[in-house]
């Protein structure tokens, strides 16, 4: 076969890498160039992503958790746990453990203390930072004690103090700008998806937003008493709208040209973090190289098998090619051609 499997990974490695990196320089983080997308961003997925791949990233790690000590009130703590939860497999948890320490320590921000999982204090730590070509980074001097205490070694962290906040009127930040308007909890990305799609029922806005369905069901009721949200009937299907056009002045004042005044798309971003993870776990089998195309492409197939809820979802949205019936080098040619395509 014609690809290697590892230079494959390092792509997705890269690919995931500078993705974030421009998600969080959209937001605030110091170091990259900002830009205003038509996606909205998701700040928990973010989070839970850059735990994971900014293992391959120094300084994408400490300019993410420089934002998140000053900014982490920003960050939905319980939506962060309950994505965590719906998708493992995405963060690293050690990491997760290590951040929240760190944030943790800002008495307004004790709720980050607890998030993720130490590794057991028998296992001996490793290296936090991946190389690029395989193995670690080396760790210089004294390592920093929260990712110690998390099972990992690195040099401590350094706080820049360079992030900014998330600029409200790019249309990628509407979330922020929701945040701030109704505060850190599920209003914020309810009322945000029904301006996204204009109208849907509460199975679907709690399976994109990450929220118990009861919990949407009894925000949106409470919400319609506005008479901002709008309810009808579709046989025993229970339908909210919102009246978007009354809501454009959040995106840009009044006169504005009509382009500055659209509403962002909304992407379901944990789904294409769990195809990405588990396809960089696929490409280390060891010797997987060596193996026949046959034995490659039906691991590959078993790893998109699994992957089959998430592919759906992002299929509704995206126009997703790669299918099982695919063989050999065919197959991860068009998963890069659609990752690509997504994060690129």
């Amino acid at each position: 076969m014609a690809t290697s499997f590892p230079d494959t990974k390092r792509h997705l490695d890269e690919l995931a890498v500078n993705f974030l990196w421009h998600q969080w320089s959209s937001i605030g983080v110091a170091g990259g160039v900002r830009s205003n997308d038509g996606w909205m961003i998701d700040p928990e997925a973010l989070v839970l992503a850059t735990s994971r791949f900014g293992r391959y990233d120094p300084r994408l790690m400490d300019e993410s958790i420089d934002w998140l000590v000053r900014y982490g009130r920003r960050i939905n703590v319980l939506r962060l746990q309950s994505l965590h939860e719906q998708w493992p497999g995405i963060a690293d948890d050690r990491v997760l453990a290590a951040i929240g320490s760190i944030v943790g320590k800002q008495s307004a921000l004790r709720k980050w203390r607890g998030i993720g999982q130490p590794a057991n204090a028998d296992v001996e730590p490793e290296p936090l930072f991946f190389s690029a070509t395989g193995g670690y980074l080396p760790v210089f001097g004294d390592p920093d004690p929260d990712f110690k205490a998390a099972g990992l070694l690195r040099s401590p962290v350094e706080h820049r103090g360079m992030s900014k906040l998330p600029d409200t009127r790019a249309r990628g930040n509407l979330i922020f700008l929701l945040r701030a308007f109704f505060g850190v909890n599920a209003r914020a990305e309810i009322f945000a998806w029904l301006l996204v799609h204009g109208s849907g029922n509460p199975a679907a806005i709690a399976r994109d937003t990450g929220y118990f369905i009861k919990s949407v069901q009894l925000t949106l009721n409470e919400m319609e008493e506005s008479c901002q949200i709008l309810s009808s009937r579709q046989g025993r299907e229970k339908i909210y709208r919102v009246i978007g056009d009354s809501w454009h002045f959040l995106l840009a004042p009044q006169g504005s040209p009509k382009d500055q005044r659209v509403f962002p798309a909304w992407f379901d971003w944990m789904p294409v973090f769990a195809i990405i993870a588990r396809l960089a776990e696929t490409f280390v089998i060891p010797d997987l190289d060596a193996k026949s195309e046959h034995f490659q492409a039906i691991m590959i197939r078993d790893a998109l098998g699994t992957l089959k809820p998430a592919i759906d979802r992002i299929a509704v949205t995206h126009n997703w090619r790669t299918t099982t019936d695919l063989r050999g080098t065919d197959l991860i040619q068009s998963l890069l051609v659609d990752l690509d395509s997504l994060l690129g």
